[in-house]
């Protein structure tokens, strides 16, 4: 385990780490029931009722797991909350793994077991973009059981040649099914997902086409800065501000932070494309925004549950508006 996860998370790859810097590699893909064991997953979520310190039962409840006896809180949740039970999480992939579709390759925990993940990889050929930028096919289930977040199910592309997470653009009434609220129905919702699988896998296919018109959309330096501000337009840049020097301190940042996504994109092999610039930004989101003290731990939380899923995702819509202009 490696610095930036706290020392009760866990996780396993398999073959070799492909996206983030924590857990056991292993050699083959293992079965549902190994692979909860490996990713340090196989124990359950309970919940107690909460009280005022002057007695008062409150309507809100407290998730917790057990670790060698003792407590450890999740978060606090409402009252009609039905965790989704890691092993549960698993046996949902049991049937794609049966018929040899799919095979796990990750999954592991974030945050003191606050927040979980499975990757499964889609045994079916791969998408070749241009010549040698490969793009893998995946199912991911991420879910929080601290009550900050929906179940979240779907397909997701990862991009060999530089190893980043890639994430849908489309918000159609296919990928609103993806998002399962934890209520008793939880596990039924689940059950029900599968049968919208091939829609969202057509969708999945359709961004294929979307990949390769980037890829064959050519940009100078000029277009990547504006590319960049347009993606970062409306977000709040993380800086420290001087009371006095606002502007002049935003700006800095701004420059600072085009500087950055400049300096990755002359390192990408797609370098000079629209599908370069967008990959550029992915990669920066995965490792470089925020702090020197940011973890990946955190910032994979970002990619996955948070603001950077939504900069991502307007990261394709912006490339995408860009190409189809020119």
């Amino acid at each position: 385990m490696t610095s930036g996860f706290e020392q009760q998370d866990s996780g396993f790859f398999v073959k070799e780490r492909p996206w983030h810097d924590f857990g056991t590699v292993i050699p083959n893909a293992p079965s549902i029931e190994e692979g909860i064991k490996l990713a340090g997953m196989d124990w359950e979520v309970r919940l107690d009722e909460l009280y005022t310190p002057d007695g008062i039962k409150v309507k809100n409840k407290a998730a917790f797991r057990e670790i060698e006896g003792e407590k450890q809180i999740l978060g606090v949740v409402g009252e009609n909350y039905t965790p989704l039970q890691n092993m549960d999480a698993f046996k949902w992939f049991e049937p794609f793994v049966q018929s040899k579709m799919v095979s796990l390759e990750t999954a592991g925990t974030l945050f003191n077991g606050k927040k979980v993940f499975i990757l499964a990889k889609l045994n079916q050929d791969d998408l070749e973009i241009v010549k040698d930028d490969i793009v893998e096919r995946y199912i991911l289930l991420s879910n929080s059981h601290d009550g900050s977040s929906c179940v979240r199910v779907g397909f997701t592309p990862i991009r060999v040649v530089c190893n980043n997470t890639l994430k849908m653009a489309e918000e159609d009434d296919a990928s609103k099914l993806i998002r399962v609220r934890h209520t008793n129905k939880v596990n039924l919702n689940l059950d029900e997902l599968r049968s919208v699988m091939d829609l969202v896998n057509a969708n999945f296919m359709t961004t294929k086409e979307h990949f390769r018109l980037l890829a064959y959309t050519s940009i100078n330096q000029e277009d990547l800065k504006k590319y960049v501000n347009n993606v970062f337009s409306s977000r709040k840049l993380e800086t420290i501000i001087d009371e006095y020097d606002e502007k002049n301190a935003i700006e800095i940042e701004r420059k600072r932070l085009i500087a950055r996504i400049e300096e990755i994109h002359e390192s990408d092999t797609a370098r000079g494309t629209m599908w370069g610039a967008y990959n550029s930004v992915s990669a920066y989101l995965q490792h470089y925004k925020g702090t020197e003290k940011t973890t990946q731990e955190s910032r994979y939380n970002q990619l996955w549950f948070g603001e950077g899923d939504r900069i991502n995702k307007k990261a394709l819509v912006k490339a995408l508006e860009f190409a189809n202009k020119v």
